[in-house]
């Protein structure tokens, strides 16, 4: 997990959670990492009015290629397709 995972994490934690005893919202300065791994960030929540709460974040999902990928479709691709499309009687046997 990099630093901007982190700050996302940060962000979002700020913007959506709250202190479940008093309803108050954490600032950047109460959330501590405990520690994490490359899926899963264990947080410490501190309310100045509360005992700490624990919490985990799970990052899920692909992540994005930076690198550009191109790929050209022919005319005879699309050929290709229009025919094989045709010759298909029902739309479960696309999918088979």
């Amino acid at each position: 997990m990099n630093s901007n995972e982190i700050q996302k994490i940060f962000q979002t934690v700020a913007k959506r959670l709250r202190c479940p005893r008093c309803g108050k919202q954490y600032s950047f300065e109460n959330i501590h990492v405990l520690s994490s791994t490359e899926n899963i960030c264990f947080l410490q929540l501190e309310c100045e009015n509360h005992l700490p709460v624990m919490a985990s974040v799970a990052i899920s999902g692909q992540k994005i290629s930076t690198q550009k990928q191109e790929s050209v479709v022919s005319v005879n691709d699309v050929l290709d397709a229009h025919e094989k499309i045709s010759q298909i009687a029902s739309i479960e046997e696309l999918f088979n």
